[in-house]
């Protein structure tokens, strides 16, 4: 079984990585029941699909980009977490272009709002992320676990 393996037919393009300030909703405020995976180690890496809203979307509508990484594992409903998130389809990108540091995403996992994030940086990468690239993605997140600490 498993998921749709969408790598397996794309050529590589031109995206953005986002550096992204995550907060989970409560499960009160109709967040997940249960934590996230998280976690930036190599086989953790764009195993979280979720979707998102972008500034200026209404409610609802949304688009692709995987997860590279979180600055911790084991996320509970209610926390914030650092994440890095990849733009997916070719065809979106340009509407990612305009999100800037500041800017609001809403999370989505099928219609609910599971967490909001707030913009911290964007960077222009390819998909699929080069070496260099998800090493210089992972130490910010590594960055975020000291200082959370």
């Amino acid at each position: 079984m498993g998921g749709t393996n969408y790598t397996a037919t794309m050529e590589p393009f031109t995206t953005l990585a986002l550096g992204v300030d995550l907060h989970l909703a409560t499960t009160a405020d109709g967040g997940r029941r249960t934590p996230l995976l998280g976690g930036y180690a190599a086989e953790n890496r764009f195993k979280y699909r979720p979707n998102w809203g972008l500034p200026g979307w209404p409610d609802g509508e949304q688009t692709a980009a995987p997860v590279l990484g979180f600055s911790r594992k084991d996320i509970q409903p209610g926390e914030t977490v650092g994440a890095v998130l990849v733009p997916l389809f070719p065809d979106r990108v340009p509407a990612w272009r305009d999100v800037q540091p500041g800017d609001e995403l809403r999370m989505y996992e099928g219609s609910q709002i599971c967490a909001r994030g707030i913009i911290v940086w964007v960077e222009p990468t390819t998909w699929f992320t080069t070496d260099d690239d998800r090493d210089r993605f992972t130490e910010w997140l590594r960055d975020r676990i000291s200082r959370s600490h």
